[in-house]
C-alpha cells in the first residue's frame, strides 16, 4: 500500500511540474451604494434607493504551456461574480457570467493570437484614464459607447514594434452568415396561425463580422492609444476613439499626479453622430494610505439619439490598507437630458488575491 502511495506521490509531482498549475486570481469590489433619480420623462416617476453593489468582482484562472522552444500556449478563465445576489439578470440568470476566456498562441517574436471572448481592441484603448472604471454605475460606459466585450472572437496582439514601446491589438468577432440568396440570417422562426392567434413571418436580419483595432503607445509615464471599431454595434456602425494620460511623477514633475483624456466619435447610423470626451485625474497623497480622484465625462446625441446630451461630474477617495485590501468612498451626478438626473454616493471596500 506505501509503494502505491509513493508512486501515486511521485506520479502527481512529475504532472505537476510538466504541466505548470494555473494561477488563480480576482477581486471582490461591494459597495453600499444611494441613489436619487430625478425622472425628466412623461411619468416623472422620482426613486431613491439604498443597495448593495458588487462592482465588477470577479475570479480567474489563467496559465500557459511550453509547446516549443519559441511558442507556448497560453489561456485565460475569467468570470464576474455578483457578491451579493445569487442570480445575474445579466447573464441568464446565473451568478457566474464570463468576462475576457479564451485560449491562445504566444510567441517569442510573432506575437499572440487569440480565440474565445474578450473586450474590443477599441475598449482597451483608453488605458487607464477612466478613473472609475470599476464602479458599476459610474463608470465611462454610463455615458458612452465602446465598452464591448465580445464573443466569437479571433484576436491578435503584436509584441513591440520595431523595438518601440508601440503595439497593435486587432481583433474580429465572427458572426458573418448567408441564407439563400439575401445575406440574411433567420433572427425569429415563423410562426403558424393558431386558434384566434395571427400567424408570424420569420424574421431576417443582415449579420456581418465586427472589428477593432488599437494602437498605443506606453513609454515612461507617457500612454497614447487609438481605437477603432466597424459593425459592433450592428451593421454599418463605427466609431474612434483617442485616450491619452501622463503619470506626472515619472515625468519629474508632480510626484503621485495622473492625469487622462479621451475623445471619441461613434456612428450608430442615425443622423448625428455621438461625441464624447472626458477629463480626468488622480492623485496619490504623499507618504500616506490616501490618494483621491476626479472626473468630468460629456457626451452629446447619446447613442446617436439628437440632442440627448450627458454629463458625468466624479469625486472618489481610496485607502490602502495593504497591498490587497483599499477602502473606496465616492459619489457622482450624472445627467442626461430628457432622461434623468442621477446622483449617487457609495463606499465600500476591495479585495484583490
Amino acid at each position: 500500500m506505501k509503494k502505491i502511495a509513493i508512486a501515486s506521490a511521485i506520479a502527481l509531482a512529475s504532472i505537476t511540474a510538466a504541466h505548470a498549475a494555473p494561477t488563480v486570481y480576482g477581486k471582490v469590489l461591494l459597495t453600499g451604494e444611494y441613489t436619487d433619480v430625478d425622472d425628466k420623462t412623461a411619468k416623472n416617476d422620482d426613486t431613491s434607493s439604498t443597495k448593495l453593489v458588487s462592482n465588477s468582482s470577479r475570479i480567474g484562472f489563467r496559465g500557459e504551456d511550453d509547446l516549443t522552444d519559441t511558442t507556448k500556449l497560453v489561456y485565460q478563465l475569467e468570470y464576474g461574480i455578483d457578491v451579493d445576489a445569487d442570480s445575474n439578470a445579466r447573464k441568464t440568470n446565473q451568478q457566474f457570467y464570463s468576462r475576457n476566456t479564451f485560449i491562445g498562441l504566444a510567441h517569442n517574436t510573432m506575437g499572440t493570437l487569440l480565440a474565445g471572448r474578450h473586450d474590443t481592441p477599441f475598449k482597451l484603448t483608453k488605458g487607464s484614464v477612466d478613473v472609475f472604471n470599476d464602479y458599476d454605475n459610474v463608470a465611462l460606459g454610463k455615458l458612452m459607447a465602446g465598452e464591448q466585450r465580445v464573443d466569437n472572437v479571433i484576436a491578435y496582439k503584436s509584441p513591440t514594434l520595431v523595438g518601440t514601446p508601440v503595439t497593435f491589438l486587432g481583433a474580429v468577432s465572427l458572426d458573418e452568415c448567408s441564407q439563400n440568396d439575401d445575406d440574411k440570417c433567420l433572427v425569429t422562426a415563423a410562426v403558424p396561425a393558431t386558434g384566434t392567434t395571427p400567424a408570424k413571418p420569420a424574421v431576417y436580419r443582415d449579420k456581418k463580422n465586427a472589428y477593432s483595432a488599437m494602437v498605443n503607445y506606453d513609454q515612461n509615464g507617457v500612454y497614447i492609444g487609438l481605437g477603432y471599431d466597424n459593425s459592433v454595434y450592428g451593421n454599418d456602425t463605427s466609431g474612434w476613439r483617442v485616450a491619452g494620460s501622463l503619470d506626472m511623477g515619472k515625468m519629474n514633475m508632480v510626484d503621485g499626479l495622473t492625469l487622462g483624456a479621451l475623445y471619441q466619435d461613434y456612428d450608430f447610423n442615425t443622423d448625428d453622430n455621438e461625441q464624447s470626451w472626458l477629463l480626468s485625474g488622480k492623485y496619490k497623497i504623499g507618504a500616506t494610505p490616501w490618494a483621491v480622484k476626479a472626473q468630468y465625462i460629456d457626451t452629446s446625441n447619446q447613442s446617436g439619439v439628437k440632442d440627448r446630451d450627458a454629463t458625468e461630474v466624479a469625486l472618489g477617495a481610496e485607502y490602502s490598507f495593504n497591498k490587497a485590501t483599499k477602502g473606496h468612498l465616492y459619489a457622482a451626478q450624472i445627467d442626461t437630458d430628457n432622461v434623468s438626473d442621477r446622483t449617487i454616493v457609495g463606499g465600500g471596500l476591495e479585495y484583490k488575491f
